[in-house]
């Protein structure tokens, strides 16, 4: 008799389980459910106001791909909007030192920087400045050039 009241208490244990992970299962189906209040007519509705979109094929979707890196590549900043970090120092667009009265005028700074820089030398140039939203980025192959051109 002693033998048969261990199962029945590891059967009860695996009983629980069971029904735990159920609920567990059932509320996380409820969670990931969605926007049930919803009526039908408005989801088809919105469905056939929508134009369906075709995918193109794979050659001018690598095409398109590559075109948008090379955008993505050369992001244009307004020259007033640009702060050059080279060799410790600051410079302007046009390569000459870089006049602290600027920056009042930036509304959005952009901070770029050779691609050869650490991150703390990055974030300690960063805060030498005394602007709030400076966004950092580097710099193309064109201005590194342009750069060591100026200091010959």
């Amino acid at each position: 008799m002693a033998g048969s009241d261990s199962g029945n208490a590891m059967t009860e244990i695996a009983l629980a389980l069971a029904m735990a992970f159920f609920a567990i299962m059932i509320l996380t189906m409820v969670s990931m459910g969605g926007q049930g209040g919803q009526p039908k007519g408005s989801a088809a509705a919105k469905t056939m106001s929508d134009p369906m979109r075709l995918a193109a094929p794979a050659d001018q979707k690598a095409a398109a791909e590559d075109a948008e890196e090379s955008q993505q590549d050369t992001r244009v900043v307004q020259p007033r909007q640009l702060i050059i970090f080279s060799s410790g120092r600051f410079l302007d667009d046009k390569l000459q030192t870089f006049n602290p009265a600027d920056m009042t005028a930036m509304t959005r700074p952009v901070l770029a920087v050779s691609p050869d820089l650490s991150l703390a030398e990055v974030m300690a140039a960063k805060n030498r400045l005394a602007l709030p939203n400076v966004t950092v980025t580097i710099l193309n192959r064109h201005w590194l050039d342009a750069i060591k051109e100026h200091e010959k």
